[in-house]
Order: structure tokens, then C-alpha cells, then sequence
């Protein structure tokens, strides 16, 4: 079996989409496209995407993370993690699905849970009280003019949207979780799609799904980016998200996700770190500062979505020490 090393040849987005179109089940698959990242390919098999991260304090020696799955066979997943490690030693796994975290346990490392993926199955339904607010967000948005339409990025003028996200960042603050947030491409990108929302004719949301894949094509996608003007009717990021829905159930896809619902209600699910467990749950309910986790977690339950589990482990153990490398990896620190 052969090797690429993406330290000596960068691997191009045309080598990686094959894999990524077969094998790019999870919501953050098409983020291991973004710029900055390294990958590990392994011709024939599938890839790993990582950050190459270095820091004289936190990290002198360095650390591989390791964004999601890899990208490849289910059946290869252990294979291609074993040949990974045992290359570049020093690695974290990041929001890792329940199948890889158990593969790390079976190799003899901890596996902490990291929170919790907000899918919702299309068809879509606003029946029922879970979602009340999701009627409620959309009947306001419609009787207040907001009209929301696709248009690709081809035709829409650069100034306005770097307006918006100027008065989004003044609004909010920057407090995305980078790496685990694909940052904003200013370009048309292959299957993303870009929903735009205005009223009275001006622009006051966008929001930018990436496809989710498998089998060579598109079954549904992934809410990724958005931002929204301080002036905008409450509820306008989900209507946007529900307006997008219907166009995608006409193309007969079968979910949206929400992605990364972080830290919340976490367990023990395999041998883990019971004090960073403890550290992020205190995170959770005090942290705020740092990063909306509660807002964050709030939004998505008004969905109702389906969850699954999702985890991070470090083959240098699950201390908090590697968890401050994530930290400052995501530019939380």
C-alpha cells in the first residue's frame, strides 16, 4: 500500500473528492476540504484530514488533530487510524463518531464524549410542541416580509455580504468554533449551497450548507455558516434553515444537520478522563465567555433533532493539558 505525505506534496481537492463523495457520510466531512488543513492519503483506501498544530508553549512537540472520521470505508477506519498513530505519534481525534471512539478504545486510548450531532430526517415536520417555536419563528418572518431564496454565489455581490458579516462579528463577537467551523470560501464551491434572506429588499441573513455524501451522491446537508443582522425578525436564521429544507426534499434528500451541539449531557460512554469530563461540564454551565455553549445547545433543541454521541480522544491521554491544545487549536485561548 502507498502513502502521500501532504507535508512534502499537497494533496489536491481533485485527488481527495472521490473519497469524499463515497465515503463522506458524517456533517463534517466537506469540511476536511478547508484551507489550512493537512491530509493523509492513502490511494485506493480514503484520507484523514488533520491540522498540523505547533505552539512553543502548548504544543512544542506537536500535535496532529485529527478533524472527524476518516474519510473511507467503514471497514478501513481502524486500518487507516493504526497506520496514522503509528506514523505521527502524537494525535487527537476530534468529534469522532461512536464507531471511531470505540476503535480508539480498542486500540488503548481514552475516549471523552464531546457533546452531541443535532440531525433533522426529511420530511420535516412542525407538528407538535416540541417545534412550536420553530411555527411560531416562521409565522413572525412571514408576516413581517422576510422572503428567503437560493442564489448561488456566482451572482451576489461581494460588498454586501462582507457588510454582513462586518455587522454579524460587531453584533456577536467572533466566537465560532474554528476548525470545526468551515470558514466562509468566497467562491462557488462544488454541491454547497447558499440561501439568502432579505427584507425589504435588504440583505439581513445568509446561511451556507455543505453536501453530505454517500455513495457518489448528495443525501442531504450539513447548516454550516450563517449570519444574520442585529436587524433581522427573531427566528430568521430558522426560517432560512426551514426554507431550505422544503427545496431540499423536493430534490429527494434526506436530512439536514444541525452539526456540533457542544458538551452537552456528557457521559461516560467508554474508558475516559473522569476530571476533563468534569472540566467540560463545568465549561458547559460557566464558560460562556469563551464560546455560547448554552446558546449554542439552545437554538438546536428547538428543533427537536435526532442526536448521536460524538467524542475526542488523544493518544497522549485525555488530560486537561490536551484539551488546552484543542482550546488553543480553535482559537479559544
Amino acid at each position: 500500500m502507498s502513502f502521500r505525505r501532504n507535508n512534502k506534496q499537497p494533496t489536491s481537492h481533485a485527488e481527495l473528492m472521490p473519497y469524499l463523495r463515497c465515503h463522506g457520510t458524517g456533517c463534517l466531512a466537506y469540511s476536511s476540504l478547508q484551507q489550512g488543513l493537512s491530509h493523509y492519503l492513502e490511494p485506493g483506501v480514503g484520507y484523514i484530514a488533520y491540522l498540523d498544530f505547533r505552539h512553543w508553549l502548548y504544543a512544542p512537540l506537536g500535535r496532529r488533530i485529527v478533524l472527524a472520521d476518516p474519510v473511507c470505508a467503514p471497514d478501513q477506519v481502524q486500518g487507516m487510524l493504526v497506520r496514522f498513530i503509528a506514523r505521527y505519534r502524537r494525535v487527537i481525534v476530534l468529534q469522532c463518531s461512536a464507531a471511531t471512539g470505540r476503535i480508539m478504545e480498542t486500540l488503548g486510548y481514552e475516549v471523552n464524549h464531546f457533546g452531541q450531532i443535532g440531525d433533522l430526517p426529511i420530511p420535516f415536520e412542525l407538528a407538535g410542541k416540541e417545534r412550536a417555536k420553530l411555527r411560531q419563528w416562521r409565522n413572525k418572518c412571514e408576516r413581517e416580509g422576510v422572503r428567503v431564496e437560493e442564489v448561488p454565489l456566482s451572482a451576489c455581490d461581494m460588498a454586501e455580504i462582507r457588510t454582513l458579516s462586518a455587522e454579524w462579528i460587531q453584533d456577536k463577537g467572533d466566537k465560532e468554533l474554528l476548525l470545526l467551523t468551515r470558514p466562509f470560501v468566497p467562491e462557488q464551491e462544488p454541491d454547497v449551497r447558499y440561501f439568502w434572506a432579505r427584507q425589504q429588499g435588504q440583505l439581513i441573513g445568509l446561511a451556507i450548507f455543505d453536501p453530505i455524501y454517500q455513495d457518489g451522491r448528495v443525501v442531504g446537508y450539513y447548516h454550516n455558516f450563517d449570519r444574520i443582522t442585529a436587524q433581522a425578525p427573531n427566528g430568521t436564521s430558522a426560517f432560512i434553515i426551514l426554507e431550505a429544507i422544503r427545496v431540499f426534499e423536493a430534490e429527494g434528500c434526506r436530512l439536514v444537520s444541525l452539526g456540533l451541539m457542544p458538551l452537552f449531557v456528557l457521559r461516560r460512554h467508554f474508558r475516559h478522563n473522569e476530571f476533563t469530563m468534569k472540566a467540560l461540564r463545568y465549561a458547559y454551565r460557566s464558560l460562556n465567555r469563551l464560546y455560547p455553549f448554552q446558546g449554542n445547545v439552545s437554538h438546536k433543541k428547538k428543533f427537536n433533532p435526532v442526536r448521536s454521541h460524538v467524542y475526542f480522544s488523544s493518544t497522549q491521554g485525555n488530560r486537561l493539558w490536551e484539551l488546552a491544545i484543542l482550546m488553543k487549536a480553535m482559537k479559544m485561548l
